[in-house]
């Protein structure tokens, strides 16, 4: 089996990067699989919830890794829709291809934000 370098990696990731990228939350209750598409995700909406654009000039990619630079803050102003809970994340492109989802530890979910509530998402790519 062929092992990709990590400098091959890195070319990759800052090439996945360098688009038009959305960080959205999930409201079902699914875990993240490899044969996943957005449509396997349902967009949590209300209580103040908007999607978060990701710039390219703040993800950092090394070793293999690409991490956004600063953490987004999801503020709530009151419950989300049905069913009213969160249990990750997941990013697409513009075309809307699901790039990378990840639910949310098991200790904090399912999340059911009430007005002020606040999710902290520092969003990774990891190639392996």
């Amino acid at each position: 089996m062929a092992l990709m370098a990590t400098v091959g990696k890195n070319e990759m990731l800052n090439k996945l990067v360098n688009q038009v990228l959305t960080l959205k939350l999930f409201s079902n209750n699914v875990t993240p699989a490899l044969g996943d598409t957005a449509a396997t995700f349902t967009e949590i909406s209300g209580g103040g919830y908007v999607s978060k654009t990701l710039a390219f000039a703040s993800w950092v990619v090394a070793s293999g890794v690409a991490t956004y630079n600063a953490a987004q803050d999801f503020n709530f102003t009151g419950a989300t829709a049905a069913p009213g809970t969160v249990y990750g994340y997941f990013i697409i492109n513009a075309s809307g291809t699901l790039i990378v989802a990840e639910r949310f530890a098991a200790g904090v979910l399912p999340f059911s934000p009430v007005n002020g509530s606040l999710i902290r998402v520092t969003p990774k790519i990891t190639v392996s």
